[in-house]
């Protein structure tokens, strides 16, 4: 009798505590795992374990976190915006060519502006016309890619304004050290993003599409004008992030968003996002790429190169979205 009594209160302790450990979200565990990886990356070069090298890997993860807040919008609707890269070489160039006529202010409203007739595009075909996102959004990007080498003057690529430095790479007093404004205004962007996911009916709209057309349908949700706008914001958050890459690096050319295919999805992913739809975050997908800058500082590290990378990030999807998929099928 004893026994069982015995028995049944380890049950239960560890009911409990399977029950704890999944009401932690999974962007904890996602900064945990970041934090595990910069401690690993101290153990193996010590250099890296300081304040600099912690600054140096958030400030990339912040570049990358920008540039993939939109590829999480089409993700939790079910989707997948494969036309960010040339997106954010677009609204990069249009913006230093504008800028010249327009003055910052006007050129980033039209360059923006620009981005969200193709987000537009991208979301009336998908969800109009029936087509898949994959091949939409990868015949934008082509299409994009063509627009990019016939219209844009090599001439305009180095006129970056003051203004967007100011935004982008001004640094900041930080603990003795300093960081660049790019990571505050990651930090802002976030949390915006975070409010309209979270506590707005086109948030949660959105979240019901992804996780069941049908049932938004039901619910008489406009499921197609949800679509539409949400790949619309995908653009325009790509946008964005192609004119904070310039402010930041101070250069732009016509293969600058080229990096941001495989590294956009895979901090999506791995921030905890379903590539089936329905379940993402913004505060996971900065998770997910502090995660893969820690990465790169680790490629960087062993001297393996853009190459291996590359290799990693896609093993990385690979592996998610085949967990994702075998728990899906359950």
């Amino acid at each position: 009798m004893t026994e069982t009594l015995t028995d049944a209160s380890s049950t239960a302790a560890r009911g409990q505590a399977t029950s704890a450990l999944k009401r932690v979200p999974t962007s904890a565990w996602v900064f945990a795992a970041f934090i595990a990886l910069f401690l690993l990356s101290g153990l193996i070069r010590p250099s890296l374990l300081t304040l600099d090298g912690l600054i140096t890997t958030v400030t990339f993860a912040s570049i990358l976190a920008i540039a993939s807040f939109g590829q999480t919008i089409a993700v939790i609707q079910g989707g997948i915006d494969l036309s960010v890269p040339n997106t954010i070489a677009f609204a990069a160039l249009s913006f230093l060519t504008w800028n010249a006529s327009l003055g910052p202010v006007l050129a980033l409203i039209a360059s923006l502006a620009a981005s969200a007739v193709i987000g537009f595009i991208n979301g009336f075909v998908i969800a109009r016309i029936g087509l898949t996102p994959i091949v939409t959004t990868i015949a934008m990007n082509g299409l994009l890619f063509g627009v990019l080498l016939l219209n844009f003057s090599l001439s305009e690529l180095t006129n970056v304004p003051e203004f967007l430095k100011s935004i982008t790479a001004e640094k900041i007093p930080f603990l003795g050290s300093s960081i660049a404004a790019v990571v505050p205004l990651a930090l802002v962007l976030m949390l915006v993003l975070h409010a309209l996911l979270r506590w707005t009916g086109w948030g949660r709209a959105l979240f019901l599409v992804g996780s069941s057309e049908a049932t938004a349908n039901l619910a008489g949700q406009p499921v197609a004008r949800i679509r539409i706008t949400g790949y619309m914001l995908s653009s325009v958050l790509a946008g964005f992030a192609g004119i904070a890459i310039v402010g930041f690096y101070n250069q732009a050319e016509t293969m600058m968003g080229a990096p941001y295919l495989l590294s956009s999805v895979a901090a999506v992913v791995v921030g905890g996002a379903s590539i089936f739809g329905g379940r993402g975050s913004v505060l996971g997908t900065l998770a997910g790429a502090l995660v893969l800058g820690q990465v790169s500082t680790l490629v960087v590290v062993f001297n393996l190169g853009v190459a291996v990378q590359d290799m990693v990030y896609g093993a990385i999807i690979l592996l998610v979205v085949a967990l994702y998929g075998r728990s899906h099928s359950r």
